[in-house]
């Protein structure tokens, strides 16, 4: 897919960095485009005694596959399969303790960037992003990418998101922590260094 067929409602209003949240939470998000190496990192910083959460919609393909479907047909309709993913979201942020600190594989302000992709119209979650608020919000610098069963991109939209995904948590306010590519004991204790003083489980 080329990057001119994603320029679907690329704004979103600079206001927004003030929108009232609803409740704030110790928890922290790790996002970035795929093989960005979050798994990795997130397995690394449970080692210190943190709680995480996996990627929603990797959860959801895997489970799929295991069910003997798929994967072309699973996300043959990317828009309806964005769409499927906001209540598992919902759910999971309900029923999560928002006085302990949990680490998130990806969280609802990712779906702004992915209905992006899908040609949806990124207003239609916007209010969903508000429920929460994230006490920290880390994107991971890309690594070299490598395709998988639960990975659709290509190149082109790695790069896509990886800006997006920047520009649309910072336009709710957020400030967002780059992790640059390195080892991953170097990535570990950066992230350490910001959520120091979180409580852990």
């Amino acid at each position: 897919m080329e990057l001119k067929t994603l320029t679907h409602n690329l704004i979103v209003d600079k206001a927004l960095a003030n929108h009232p949240f609803e409740q704030a939470t110790c928890w922290c998000v790790f996002t970035g485009a795929p093989c960005a190496g979050k798994t990795t990192l997130l397995e690394s910083l449970a080692q210190h005694g943190f709680k995480w959460y996996p990627e929603i919609a990797r959860v959801y393909v895997e489970q799929k596959l295991a069910d003997g479907e798929n994967l072309q047909i699973i996300r043959a309709e990317e828009g309806k399969f964005q769409r499927g993913l906001i209540d598992a979201k919902v759910a999971l942020e309900l029923n999560a303790d928002p006085t302990e600190t949990i680490l998130f594989d990806r969280a609802m302000p990712d779906s702004i960037t992915y209905y992006r992709v899908a040609g949806l119209d990124p207003r239609e979650v916007l209010s969903k992003c508000f429920h929460r608020r994230y006490a920290k919000v880390f994107i991971l610098d890309p690594l070299p990418f490598i395709a998988d069963n639960a990975r659709t991109e290509d190149e082109g939209i790695v790069a896509f998101l990886d800006f997006w995904l920047e520009c649309d948590y910072r336009a709710l306010g957020y400030d967002v922590v780059r992790v640059p590519v390195m080892s991953i004991s170097e990535r570990t204790q950066l992230v350490l260094a910001h959520i120091r003083g979180l409580p852990t489980r």
